[in-house]
Protein backbone atom coordinates (compact mmCIF):
# COMPACT_ATOMS: atom_id res chain seq x y z
CA UNK A 1 0.00 0.00 0.00
CA UNK A 2 2.90 2.35 0.77
CA UNK A 3 4.31 1.91 -3.28
CA UNK A 4 0.78 2.63 -4.43
CA UNK A 5 0.74 5.83 -2.18
CA UNK A 6 3.75 6.64 -3.79
CA UNK A 7 2.70 5.93 -7.46
CA UNK A 8 0.04 8.68 -7.15
CA UNK A 9 1.98 11.15 -6.17
CA UNK A 10 4.37 10.45 -8.40
CA UNK A 11 1.58 10.83 -11.02
CA UNK A 12 0.67 13.78 -9.50
CA UNK A 13 4.70 15.17 -9.76
CA UNK A 14 4.87 13.93 -13.20
CA UNK A 15 1.37 15.77 -14.28
CA UNK A 16 2.97 19.05 -12.56
CA UNK A 17 6.50 18.44 -14.78
CA UNK A 18 4.70 17.62 -17.77
CA UNK A 19 1.82 20.44 -17.63
CA UNK A 20 3.13 23.32 -15.47
CA UNK A 21 6.81 23.31 -16.47
CA UNK A 22 5.93 24.69 -19.78
CA UNK A 23 3.30 27.18 -18.84
CA UNK A 24 5.55 28.40 -16.16
CA UNK A 25 8.31 29.07 -18.92
CA UNK A 26 6.12 30.74 -20.96
CA UNK A 27 6.32 33.65 -18.40
CA UNK A 28 9.61 34.33 -19.52
CA UNK A 29 9.50 34.48 -23.19
CA UNK A 30 6.03 35.18 -23.40
CA UNK A 31 4.78 37.70 -20.55
CA UNK A 32 1.04 38.51 -20.72
CA UNK A 33 -1.15 41.62 -19.52
CA UNK A 34 -3.51 42.02 -16.81
CA UNK A 35 -6.54 40.89 -19.24
CA UNK A 36 -4.35 37.56 -19.53
CA UNK A 37 -4.90 35.20 -22.62
CA UNK A 38 -7.95 35.07 -25.17
CA UNK A 39 -8.78 31.91 -27.16
CA UNK A 40 -7.50 32.72 -30.61
CA UNK A 41 -10.74 33.14 -32.94
CA UNK A 42 -12.65 30.15 -33.16
CA UNK A 43 -10.14 28.28 -30.95
CA UNK A 44 -10.05 27.18 -27.11
CA UNK A 45 -8.78 28.62 -23.56
CA UNK A 46 -6.86 25.27 -23.26
CA UNK A 47 -5.54 24.99 -26.89
CA UNK A 48 -4.53 28.97 -26.30
CA UNK A 49 -2.89 27.56 -22.90
CA UNK A 50 -1.05 25.17 -24.45
CA UNK A 51 -0.33 26.46 -27.50
CA UNK A 52 1.80 29.35 -25.85
CA UNK A 53 3.83 27.13 -23.89
CA UNK A 54 5.00 24.57 -26.54
CA UNK A 55 7.44 26.85 -28.58
CA UNK A 56 9.88 26.44 -25.26
CA UNK A 57 9.24 23.06 -24.42
CA UNK A 58 11.99 21.93 -25.80
CA UNK A 59 14.14 24.16 -23.65
CA UNK A 60 13.02 22.65 -20.35
CA UNK A 61 15.40 20.03 -18.17
CA UNK A 62 14.68 20.89 -14.75
CA UNK A 63 12.12 21.90 -12.75
CA UNK A 64 11.94 22.90 -8.69
CA UNK A 65 8.77 23.65 -6.17
CA UNK A 66 7.94 23.64 -2.72
CA UNK A 67 4.58 22.25 -1.88
CA UNK A 68 2.03 21.59 0.55
CA UNK A 69 0.39 18.01 0.04
CA UNK A 70 -3.70 17.73 1.29
CA UNK A 71 -4.91 13.85 1.02
CA UNK A 72 -8.72 13.47 1.73
CA UNK A 73 -9.81 9.93 2.36
CA UNK A 74 -13.17 7.56 3.54
CA UNK A 75 -10.25 6.17 5.89
CA UNK A 76 -9.14 9.87 7.44
CA UNK A 77 -11.10 11.31 9.98
CA UNK A 78 -9.22 14.67 8.92
CA UNK A 79 -7.71 15.57 5.73
CA UNK A 80 -3.79 15.13 6.31
CA UNK A 81 -1.58 17.55 5.73
CA UNK A 82 2.21 17.09 4.27
CA UNK A 83 4.77 19.48 3.17
CA UNK A 84 8.28 18.61 1.53
CA UNK A 85 9.99 19.77 -1.98
CA UNK A 86 10.16 18.95 -5.46
CA UNK A 87 13.22 18.59 -7.91
CA UNK A 88 12.72 17.17 -11.52
CA UNK A 89 14.47 16.14 -14.53
CA UNK A 90 13.76 15.50 -17.96
CA UNK A 91 13.41 13.08 -19.08
CA UNK A 92 12.41 10.60 -16.46
CA UNK A 93 13.81 11.61 -12.71
CA UNK A 94 12.07 13.11 -10.47
CA UNK A 95 12.32 13.60 -6.38
CA UNK A 96 9.91 14.26 -3.74
CA UNK A 97 10.90 15.28 -0.34
CA UNK A 98 8.43 15.38 2.87
CA UNK A 99 9.84 17.11 5.63
CA UNK A 100 8.27 16.97 9.11
CA UNK A 101 7.84 14.22 11.57
CA UNK A 102 6.88 12.10 9.19
CA UNK A 103 9.70 12.81 6.91
CA UNK A 104 10.02 10.29 3.74
CA UNK A 105 11.42 10.70 0.02
CA UNK A 106 9.99 9.45 -2.97
CA UNK A 107 12.30 8.85 -6.05
CA UNK A 108 11.59 8.55 -9.96
CA UNK A 109 14.81 7.19 -11.93
CA UNK A 110 14.10 6.21 -14.84
CA UNK A 111 11.40 3.14 -14.90
CA UNK A 112 12.54 2.96 -11.11
CA UNK A 113 10.58 4.51 -8.06
CA UNK A 114 12.18 3.91 -4.64
CA UNK A 115 10.12 4.70 -1.52
CA UNK A 116 12.44 5.16 1.45
CA UNK A 117 10.34 5.85 4.52
CA UNK A 118 12.37 5.97 7.78
CA UNK A 119 9.55 6.30 10.59
CA UNK A 120 7.93 3.48 9.37
CA UNK A 121 11.53 1.58 8.45
CA UNK A 122 10.26 1.05 4.08
CA UNK A 123 12.76 1.22 1.79
CA UNK A 124 10.91 -0.35 -1.28
CA UNK A 125 11.15 -0.59 -4.76
CA UNK A 126 9.42 -0.74 -8.23
CA UNK A 127 9.44 -0.65 -11.86
CA UNK A 128 7.46 1.91 -13.02
CA UNK A 129 7.59 1.63 -16.79
CA UNK A 130 3.91 1.38 -18.04
CA UNK A 131 2.76 4.63 -15.71
CA UNK A 132 5.71 6.44 -17.09
CA UNK A 133 4.97 5.44 -20.74
CA UNK A 134 1.41 6.82 -20.21
CA UNK A 135 2.59 9.64 -18.14
CA UNK A 136 4.46 11.11 -20.99
CA UNK A 137 1.81 10.11 -23.80
CA UNK A 138 -0.84 11.85 -21.98
CA UNK A 139 0.61 14.81 -20.38
CA UNK A 140 4.12 16.00 -22.39
CA UNK A 141 4.23 14.57 -26.21
CA UNK A 142 0.62 14.92 -26.60
CA UNK A 143 -1.26 17.75 -28.61
CA UNK A 144 -4.92 19.14 -27.24
CA UNK A 145 -6.21 16.97 -30.07
CA UNK A 146 -4.86 13.81 -29.10
CA UNK A 147 -5.36 14.40 -25.56
CA UNK A 148 -9.28 15.29 -26.07
CA UNK A 149 -9.19 11.76 -27.48
CA UNK A 150 -8.70 10.45 -23.95
CA UNK A 151 -10.08 13.20 -21.64
CA UNK A 152 -12.70 16.05 -21.58
CA UNK A 153 -11.13 19.00 -21.19
CA UNK A 154 -12.75 22.55 -19.64
CA UNK A 155 -10.70 25.23 -19.26
CA UNK A 156 -12.81 28.48 -17.88
CA UNK A 157 -11.69 31.26 -15.01
CA UNK A 158 -11.35 29.72 -11.70
CA UNK A 159 -14.17 31.03 -9.15
CA UNK A 160 -12.08 28.89 -6.28
CA UNK A 161 -8.58 30.79 -6.87
CA UNK A 162 -8.76 34.85 -8.18
CA UNK A 163 -6.47 35.40 -11.05
CA UNK A 164 -5.99 31.77 -12.31
CA UNK A 165 -7.44 29.23 -14.70
CA UNK A 166 -9.34 25.66 -14.00
CA UNK A 167 -8.48 23.68 -16.30
CA UNK A 168 -10.53 20.12 -15.55
CA UNK A 169 -9.53 16.57 -17.44
CA UNK A 170 -12.05 13.63 -17.36
CA UNK A 171 -10.90 10.19 -18.35
CA UNK A 172 -13.53 8.74 -21.23
CA UNK A 173 -12.11 5.35 -21.34
CA UNK A 174 -13.45 2.94 -18.02
CA UNK A 175 -10.01 1.82 -17.55
CA UNK A 176 -8.47 4.86 -17.38
CA UNK A 177 -11.18 6.22 -14.96
CA UNK A 178 -11.04 3.38 -12.61
CA UNK A 179 -7.24 4.64 -11.75
CA UNK A 180 -8.12 8.47 -11.52
CA UNK A 181 -11.02 9.44 -12.30
CA UNK A 182 -10.79 13.63 -12.59
CA UNK A 183 -7.58 16.00 -12.51
CA UNK A 184 -8.09 19.97 -11.75
CA UNK A 185 -4.82 22.14 -12.67
CA UNK A 186 -5.23 25.93 -11.76
CA UNK A 187 -2.82 27.77 -13.48
CA UNK A 188 -2.10 31.50 -13.07
CA UNK A 189 -3.26 34.30 -15.79
CA UNK A 190 -0.45 36.07 -14.98
CA UNK A 191 2.82 34.25 -14.66
CA UNK A 192 1.18 30.85 -16.06
CA UNK A 193 2.89 29.22 -13.23
CA UNK A 194 1.37 26.55 -11.74
CA UNK A 195 -0.89 27.02 -8.63
CA UNK A 196 -2.24 23.83 -7.64
CA UNK A 197 -3.03 20.00 -8.97
CA UNK A 198 -5.98 18.17 -7.53
CA UNK A 199 -6.05 14.14 -8.19
CA UNK A 200 -9.84 12.51 -7.57
CA UNK A 201 -10.15 9.19 -7.08
CA UNK A 202 -12.86 6.68 -7.31
CA UNK A 203 -14.53 6.44 -4.28
CA UNK A 204 -14.08 9.85 -3.06
CA UNK A 205 -10.32 10.12 -2.22
CA UNK A 206 -8.73 13.52 -3.29
CA UNK A 207 -4.67 14.21 -3.65
CA UNK A 208 -4.50 18.39 -3.36
CA UNK A 209 -0.95 19.38 -4.34
CA UNK A 210 -0.60 23.11 -3.73
CA UNK A 211 2.94 24.65 -5.44
CA UNK A 212 4.92 27.83 -4.39
CA UNK A 213 8.76 29.24 -5.30
CA UNK A 214 8.45 27.20 -8.95
CA UNK A 215 11.80 27.34 -10.65
CA UNK A 216 12.37 26.35 -14.50
CA UNK A 217 15.61 25.01 -15.07
CA UNK A 218 17.60 25.54 -11.97
CA UNK A 219 20.80 23.59 -11.23
CA UNK A 220 20.33 20.05 -10.05
CA UNK A 221 22.75 17.83 -8.03
CA UNK A 222 24.43 14.72 -10.23
CA UNK A 223 23.23 12.72 -7.16
CA UNK A 224 19.81 14.32 -6.80
CA UNK A 225 18.20 11.00 -7.54
CA UNK A 226 19.81 8.87 -5.97
CA UNK A 227 18.69 6.54 -3.30
CA UNK A 228 20.52 5.52 -0.15
CA UNK A 229 21.42 2.30 -1.40
CA UNK A 230 23.22 3.77 -4.24
CA UNK A 231 25.36 6.12 -2.24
Amino acid sequence: MALQRALRRVFATAMALGMASAAAATARVAPVGQGGLSPASGGDLFDEIYRRGAPVEKTLTTVSASFVETTTSTLLKAPHVARGTLVGRRPRQVRLTYTGADARTVIVDGNTLALEWPARNLRETRDISGMMRRTERFLVMSTPAELRKHFDIVAAEARDRVGSWRVTFTPKRKQMGESVSRVDLWIDQGSLVLHALKLEYPGGDTRLMEFSDVRINPPVAPDAFATAARR
